[in-house]
């Protein structure tokens, strides 16, 4: 008379390993998690506040690769390269982040800078905002959740996301006068589509300006960069 129970009581414990233990366990970032997204950028651009505009067909790539990991803790390099077909350098930037594993969250002190937000969308994505910093920004932007649509029918979640002032110089230190006598800021906006379990993007659009700026005041002197770009693999 006893065994209902038994069963009853396994099947209880059964569910509660899944659901506290292995399941946040599978879905913790991989130990050596590493990834490439690809872009096409169109773009115009000039290399100083008086220079003629120039407009390029651009590719971009974002690459991601844990350099060390500690438990629930790993350490990102993460990189945004933007060329010209020839190899020319358009932007560049590599930086550190420390992500949390689990919630895919930056953790202030791990790594170049003290960032904030997520690195990568968690698994099971809420219908909510979310600040992000990653490697196609050097700054801080906020996702909101706009609406759900269906991609080769796939449930996807629409996010649209807007950043503002972000301090790009180290990108663009190429350029003749940055940073020694103006700083590059750039605003940008654009969406991305994720799969809601697993917070896997699988589509991707920005545009953005990017301008000159007076150290000394702040001032916004002059636009140098603007672009469209789409995720292509």
């Amino acid at each position: 008379m006893r065994k209902p129970v038994f069963i009853g009581l396994a099947f209880l414990i059964l569910a509660a390993l899944l659901r506290y233990w292995i399941a946040p366990f599978s879905e913790r970032l991989p130990a050596h998690y590493a990834n490439e997204v690809k872009l096409i950028e169109e773009d115009k651009f000039r290399d100083s506040p008086t220079g003629e505009w120039q407009a390029s067909t651009l590719n971009a790539q974002r690459v991601d690769q844990t350099i060390t990991n500690s438990g629930q803790t790993a350490i990102i390099e993460g990189a945004l390269h933007v060329y010209h077909v020839s190899g020319e350098v358009n932007f560049e930037v590599t930086s550190l982040y420390g992500v949390d594993r689990r919630t895919r969250l930056n953790l202030a002190g791990y790594g170049d800078v003290n960032r904030t937000g997520q690195y990568l969308f968690p698994p099971h994505v809420k219908r909510i905002e979310y600040p992000i910093w990653d490697p196609m920004f050097v700054g801080l932007r906020q996702a909101a959740f706009e609406r759900i649509e269906k991609i080769e029918g796939l449930k996807v979640y629409v996010f649209s996301f807007s950043g503002s002032g972000m301090d790009e110089s180290a990108g663009y230190s190429y350029l003749p006068d940055v940073p020694e006598h103006y700083l590059a800021h750039t605003d940008g906006q654009g969406t991305i589509w994720v799969e809601p379990l697993s917070g896997i993007m699988v589509d991707y659009l920005d545009n953005g300006i990017s301008y000159f700026v007076i150290p000394s005041t702040g001032a916004r002197l002059a636009d140098f960069n603007q672009w469209e770009e789409r995720y292509t693999s």
